[in-house]
């Protein structure tokens, strides 16, 4: 008679449970049934937690060092204007000294009335760059406020400012400036690109030329758009690829004026231009010179307007 029965009874009795250890796990209380998982589960969060803490920490302190340095751009920016409109009032007071004294030296009427449309000349003159830099000034100090802008009316200001060095260095400058809509943009800023940008074209034609400064919109008047291009010098391939880097320039350092050179003119207008969702694009050929086109965002006429 086979024993095959017999035998699967033996095995399953050896393999029931016996004794305590049959409820061994169920005697457990509910979730402590792994110890070792949940207390791994705990130091996995709480290495979590420490890990978000100092990313924040980190965020917040780049986000501080940013601020620094942009305020460090407005303070050089500013520090620009004072140079420039120190030697733009000296130009307007020596012209209405020397006119003053010829009309004090001479006695007759055709040449006491030149001296005083001179002084005239000068007087206003002076007034024009006391209102540009007063706005100016407004408008750095605050460095996010957006606002309405119409940026003829912009570029004229920072024109008033940089006409007497245009002169100076025989660079003639031509306005194409078209009924444009308004931008919603930081006054401070936008000046900060155009001061910078107009400066470095007049740097890049130490032997004089033109530059051309031209203002449109497109056809559906949804964006502006400034182009600035000069008859300069011109950039390599090479150069254009590195032109927005930080730190990194073509001038060994500061000009007779004291402008540029450090290399951080270019990244700040880059990154001034990205706050306002502005798109840049740059052509320039070797010994012809270079443009620059900027095209912003229009304001729709209900914001305009208010």
């Amino acid at each position: 008679m086979p024993c095959f029965p017999l035998l699967i009874i033996v095995l399953g009795n050896l393999m029931q449970p016996t004794g305590p250890q049959h409820d061994a796990t169920a005697a457990r209380p509910e979730g402590a049934a792994f110890p070792l998982l949940r207390q791994a589960k705990s130091t996995v969060a709480d290495e979590v937690a420490s890990l978000k803490a100092e990313l924040s920490k980190k965020n917040n302190e780049l986000h501080e060092v940013r601020n620094q340095l942009r305020e460090a751009r407005k303070q050089a920016t500013l520090g620009e204007l004072v140079g420039t409109t120190t030697h733009e009032f000296n130009n307007a007071l020596t012209t209405i000294l020397n006119y003053a004294k010829m009309g004090l030296r001479h006695e007759d009427k055709p040449t006491r009335t030149k001296a005083l449309e001179r002084i005239l000349s000068a007087g206003t003159r002076a007034a024009k760059i006391t209102a540009s830099i007063l706005s100016m000034s407004r408008n750095q100090r605050s460095s996010t406020r957006m606002e309405p802008v119409d940026l003829v009316a912009l570029t004229e200001e920072v024109l008033v400012l940089l006409e007497r060095e245009m002169m100076k260095y025989r660079v003639q400058v031509e306005r194409e400036f078209s009924d444009v809509p308004r931008i919603m943009a930081n006054p401070g800023q936008i000046q900060q690109v155009l001061l910078n940008l107009m400066v470095n074209a007049r740097q890049a034609m130490p032997d004089g030329g033109r530059l051309i400064l031209r203002i449109d919109t497109t056809a559906h008047r949804q964006s502006v758009n400034l182009l600035i291009r000069d008859t300069g010098c011109g950039m390599t391939t090479d150069v254009m690829k590195k032109m927005f880097d930080p730190n990194f320039s073509t001038k060994a350092g500061p000009d007779e004026t004291g402008k540029g050179g450090n290399g951080l003119g270019l990244s700040a207008c880059l990154e001034i231009l990205e706050l306002h969702s502005a798109r840049i694009a740059v052509k320039s050929t070797p010994g012809k010179g270079t443009g620059i086109t900027i095209r912003l965002p229009a304001l729709r006429p209900a914001a305009a307007a208010g």
